[in-house]
């Protein structure tokens, strides 16, 4: 099916990934993960944030070091 980014679009466990054309480039459509709304690469990328979301409410441990606010000085 073609989603609103002009590629295929995908539901998986409560989440809508909608890719670009080629399906290379897709994004996380669900407003409860800390993700909602960014781009990422493909499908099997994106599958995994949305399991161990749901499994386990964290981020991979590379993703939460770069979700992190700044710290003040």
């Amino acid at each position: 099916m073609e989603g609103p980014l002009g590629g295929p679009s995908y539901a998986y466990r409560g989440a809508t990934i909608d890719c670009q054309k080629g399906g290379y480039v897709c994004r996380l459509v669900m407003p409860d993960h800390p993700l909602h709304g960014r781009g990422f690469g493909v499908v099997g990328t994106i599958t995994p944030l949305v399991d161990l979301w749901l499994d386990e409410q964290r981020l991979p441990n590379y993703m939460r070091l770069a979700m992190s606010k700044p710290k003040k000085r």
